[in-house]
């Protein structure tokens, strides 16, 4: 097979994959978020009911996916994982106004299969670039935008969607999956373990910007119009974040983008437009953490996916366990403090990555 035919084919394999993968992937968010949103707006409870609700849906739907990713690797299965994902993703769906709180479990535990088996589809379509992964993780805010709407206003109607995931599921059977690296290699071992330096860096970077995106406020967001906006704004950072950095560097577009929306968080959060475009920076470095933790995980693609998510929602649980946390969050100082913070782990992990693994710098 000559050179053109066999990139013709490669192309193909990844549009494809990343065509279903990401439009599932706001499906699978959307009804996710909206049996979540649909129980929260029919049940009765007290507030702190609700928020432990909240709470035991993040902790299933992104808490498990290390342990998931772990399995996911071990018996190489990841169409079976994320397929499962959708099965029991729409049967919450079916029976959430009957049985709330175990659809919620379902809802999560679903979502959390699903992102694990994608996910680790995905990292293998562009080896170890932040290309594919990026364009597939950013769907999803489409799909939680979304389901939060529906669920809140009462409107959610699962079947059209349960049909529609079951088509997206036909193509997957179909589609050709890329060859997938489960080949394990010996993680770097110096005198210092730089191994675990990179890989605490950076998931401190990622588990404070969680953090950052659940902590800040942004009091316009109730104008459809600019919810939308800052959606979208989300989408093309996580898109377009992994496209750049491949391009032009990962220390320059990941590090200088979150140092960058600094300014616009912190001082323009009341300023929709500065404000989104803000967010749209703050969302460029997500794909580059990501891809860097699989990076150093080779052969382990849904630990590495796992992994990233376990950082998110440790970093988010504080605002919704101790109350002194969002005090704190809620100054201009303690933003600014804090993804300063998160720009300098993510700066000396990459830089340590690449200067420990690649043997150069970006």
């Amino acid at each position: 097979m000559d050179f053109s035919k066999h990139k013709e084919i490669l192309m193909k394999t990844i549009v494809s994959n990343l065509s279903v993968y990401a439009v599932m992937h706001a499906i699978i968010d959307l009804i996710s978020i909206a049996v979540l949103f649909s129980v929260l707006k029919n049940q009765i409870g007290s507030v702190a009911e609700l928020i432990n609700l909240v709470i035991l849906y993040n902790v299933i739907a992104f808490g498990l996916q290390a342990i998931i990713g772990y399995a996911t690797d071990y018996f190489k299965s990841p169409r079976a994982i994320l397929l499962s994902g959708c099965f029991l993703t729409a049967v919450s769906a079916i029976g959430f106004s009957s049985f709330p709180v175990a659809a919620v479990v379902l809802a999560g535990l679903g979502n959390a299969l699903f992102h694990v088996g994608a996910g680790s589809i995905c990292l293998n379509l562009t080896p170890k670039k932040a290309s594919a992964p990026g364009i597939f993780v950013a769907t999803g805010a489409v799909g939680v935008l979304a389901g939060t709407v529906l669920g809140k206003s009462g409107q959610f109607i699962a079947w059209p969607l349960i049909l529609t995931l079951i088509i997206l599921c036909f193509f997957v059977l179909v589609i050709k999956k890329p060859d997938m690296n489960y080949k394990k290699e010996e993680i770097l071992n110096n005198k210092v373990n730089y191994f675990q330096i990179i890989l605490i860096l950076i998931l401190l970077s990622i588990a404070i910007r969680s953090l950052v995106g659940v902590a800040i406020v942004f009091p316009w967001k109730t104008d459809m119009g600019l919810l939308i906006a800052l959606t979208l704004a989300v989408v093309l950072g996580k898109g377009l974040g992994g496209l750049l950095a491949d391009k032009f560097g990962w220390l320059k577009v990941a590090v200088g983008a979150l140092v960058l929306s600094i300014p616009f968080l912190v001082f323009g959060a009341n300023l929709p437009f500065i404000a989104i475009v803000g967010m749209f920076l703050f969302n460029i470095t997500m794909p580059v953490t990501l891809v860097a933790i699989s990076n150093i995980l080779p052969g382990r693609p849904g630990f590495a996916f796992g992994l990233t998510c376990l950082a998110l929602v440790l970093g988010s649980l504080p605002i919704y366990i101790y109350y002194g946390v969002s005090q704190f969050l809620s100054s201009e100082l303690s933003i600014l403090i804090i993804i300063l913070i998160s720009s300098v782990a993510l700066f000396y992990g990459l830089r340590t990555y690449f200067m420990k693994y690649l043997k150069k710098t970006a």
